[in-house]
C-alpha cells in the first residue's frame, strides 16, 4: 500500500512491501528536502491553484478508461491486486473483497509462484473477456521475481509494480500526467534489489532501461477477466441440475442394462461340409526389437510434460481443486475433486476445458457417481519421437555412477535392478504350432528421486546416460512452495 503526502515544506512517500512467509511487511519512508532557492524566495507568490487540482488528480477522474491498447490487443490496468489466501477456494474472498465496492464487477486470478488476484470495474472501461496486463507482464519478466516499470503508451504512462512475484495492491496505475508517473516511480526506486527497473529513455534514468512493451507481451500468459454471475446461484439451481444428474445417470444405465440382454440366436441346422485341412505354412523366425531401440526422446517428453501441466494448472474451475498430474510417454493423468460444499458445478469443469483449449487429440473425462470428482485424462495430438540408443555400462558401473550424482546433488535416490521380458506369453507358445522365438529377458537399473526442479533443469542430467527410458513424471500443482519436493521422475537405464 503506498501513501503520498505534499506539502509547502516535505513530501513524504509510504509503502508495503511483500516480505518472505511470517514477516511484518517493510515500511519505507522517504521524504526529499525541497528547500526553496533565495531566488525562488524573492519573487512574487505566484496565483493561488484552485484546489480541485490538487484534491483529485488527473489519473484519478472517473472519466479516465484504465485501459491500454498494444498492438491490437486491448489490455485491463489499474486493478486492485490482493494474494490469495485459500488457493483451493479463492471465489468466497474475491466476493467479499467485491462487495466492500459496488463497482467491482470483475475479476481475474493467477497461480504462479505466488497465487493472486485482482478486481476491476466496467465503469473504468474492463470487459469481461479482456486480457490483464499486469499477468502477460509478470509472464513476461518471469526470470525475475521483482521489477518497477512505466511505459510510455498512447493512453499516458502504465506505471506498475511486482514484489516476490507479487503484483502490489495499489501499484497498477495508468497516469496520463507525466509528472504524476514520475512521482510513482521515484518513490519507489529507493527501494533496493528490484530485478528489472524500466523507464523511457528521456527520463535518463541512471540504472533503468526501456523496454519495448508490445514485444514483452507478444507471447506472454494471457489471463482474461471474468464476471461472478455465474458462480452467484441459487441453492434450487444447484438442487435441480443435481437432480437432473441423478436421472440422466439412471436413463443411462437402463440402457446399459437393456443393451447387456441380447436374444437368443436360431441355430440353423444344416448339413456339415466335409473338414478341409490347412496347411499353414512355417513362419520364420523373427528376431524381437531391444527395448532400447525404440525408445521415447527425453528431451520433446520432459518439455511436453512440462507445457500440458502448467497449462492443466492453469485452469481456474470454482469449487474444484486440482490433484496430482502424472505425464507418461502416450499420455497426462490428473483429477479434480470438489473443494466447495456451497458450489461447484460440472458444466464449470466442462467450460473450463472448452475455454483453454489444450492442444491434444482427445480430452477424456471420467465423472463419478456423485460428481464430486472426475480424473481426466489428456490423450497427445502426436506421438513422441523416439530413437535408438545402444546400453554402453554394465549394472554395477550404473549403480555405482547414480550413487555418485545422488551424493555430489544431495538428491536421495532409490535404485533397484529390474528385467524386461520381451515376446509372446508362455500360454501363446503353447497354444501355436508356428515357430515362435522364446522370450527374450533385459536387465535394467530403474531409479525414482524427487526434486524442486522441473523437468528442463534434469535435462542435462538425463543426457549423461545411453539407453535411458524415461517412464512418469509426477507434479504437485497444489503445494504450498515451488521450494518442495513437487517433481517426481521415474526411469530406468538397461545394462550392456
Amino acid at each position: 500500500m503506498a501513501e503520498m503526502k505534499d506539502n509547502s515544506s516535505e513530501r513524504t512517500y509510504r509503502f508495503a512491501l511483500p516480505t518472505q512467509a511470517g514477516e511484518a511487511p517493510a515500511q519505507v519512508e522517504q521524504t526529499p528536502p525541497e528547500t526553496p532557492s533565495a531566488a525562488a524566495q524573492a519573487e512574487p507568490p505566484a496565483a493561488p491553484v484552485p484546489e480541485l487540482a490538487e484534491d483529485v488528480p488527473e489519473e484519478e477522474t472517473e472519466d479516465t478508461k484504465l485501459v491500454i491498447k498494444v498492438g491490437k490487443t486491448n489490455y485491463a490496468v489499474g486493478l486492485f491486486w490482493q494474494p490469495i489466501q485459500d488457493a483451493d477456494d479463492p471465489i468466497e474472498e474475491i466476493s467479499q473483497t467485491m462487495e466492500t465496492d459496488p463497482e467491482f464487477d470483475l475479476y481475474c486470478t493467477h497461480f504462479g509462484r505466488a497465487p493472486q488476484y485482482a478486481i476491476g470495474k466496467r465503469s473504468r472501461g474492463h470487459s469481461e473477456r479482456q486480457v490483464v496486463a499486469g499477468i502477460a507482464l509478470l509472464d513476461a519478466l518471469s526470470d525475475q521475481s521483482s521489477f518497477l516499470a512505466v511505459f510510455k503508451v498512447d493512453e499516458g504512462w502504465w506505471f506498475i509494480a511486482a514484489r516476490n512475484d507479487l503484483i502490489l495492491a495499489e501499484n497498477d496505475v495508468l497516469y496520463t500526467s507525466e509528472e504524476d508517473a514520475k512521482n510513482a516511480f521515484f518513490s519507489m526506486l529507493s527501494v533496493p534489489d528490484w530485478g528489472y527497473k524500466i523507464a523511457p529513455q528521456s527520463w535518463h534514468v541512471e540504472g533503468t532501461e526501456e523496454m519495448d512493451l508490445e514485444e514483452l507481451l507478444r507471447n506472454s500468459l494471457q489471463v482474461h477477466l471474468m464476471s461472478l454471475g455465474a458462480m452467484r446461484s441459487t441453492k434450487i439451481l444447484i438442487g435441480v441440475a443435481l437432480i437432473i444428474i441423478i436421472l440422466l445417470c439412471g436413463v443411462v444405465y437402463g440402457l446399459y442394462r437393456l443393451l447387456q440382454i441380447t436374444p437368443t440366436e436360431k441355430v440353423d441346422f444344416k448339413p456339415e461340409a466335409p473338414a478341409q485341412t490347412d496347411i499353414k505354412p512355417v513362419a520364420p523366425q523373427q528376431d524381437e526389437a531391444k527395448p532400447w531401440e525404440q525408445l521415447v526422446k527425453i528431451e520433446p517428453f520432459l518439455e511436453r510434460c512440462l507445457n500440458y501441466s502448467m497449462q492443466l494448472k492453469s485452469l481456474i474451475v470454482p469449487g474444484w481443486g486440482l490433484g496430482e498430474i502424472v505425464c507418461t510417454p502416450e499420455q497426462i493423468t490428473t483429477r479434480w475433486d470438489k473443494t466447495w460444499e456451497k458450489g461447484g458445478r460440472l458444466a464449470w469443469l466442462e467450460s473450463a476445458y472448452k475455454e483453454y483449449k489444450i492442444d491434444a487429440k482427445v480430452v477424456e473425462k471420467r465423472i463419478n457417481e456423485t460428481g464430486t470428482s472426475a480424473e481426466v485424462v489428456v490423450h497427445y495430438a502426436t506421438p513422441l519421437p523416439t530413437d535408438a540408443s545402444t546400453p554402453t555400462a554394465p549394472l554395477k558401473e550404473l549403480e555405482q555412477e547414480m550413487v555418485d550424482i545422488s551424493q555430489a546433488l544431495s538428491v536421495p535416490m532409490q535404485l533397484s535392478v529390474g528385467e524386461k521380458r520381451i515376446g509372446p506369453a508362455e500360454e501363446t507358445q503353447k497354444q501355436s504350432e508356428d515357430v515362435i522365438p522364446a522370450r527374450q529377458s533385459y536387465r535394467y537399473l530403474a531409479f525414482s528421486f524427487s526434486s524442486p526442479f522441473d523437468p528442463p533443469a534434469w535435462e542435462t542430467f538425463f543426457e549423461k546416460f545411453t539407453a535411458m527410458e524415461l517412464v512418469k513424471i509426477t507434479y504437485q500443482p497444489r503445494s504450498e512452495s515451488a521450494l518442495n519436493n513437487n517433481w517426481s521422475y521415474e526411469g530406468r537405464i538397461y545394462e550392456k
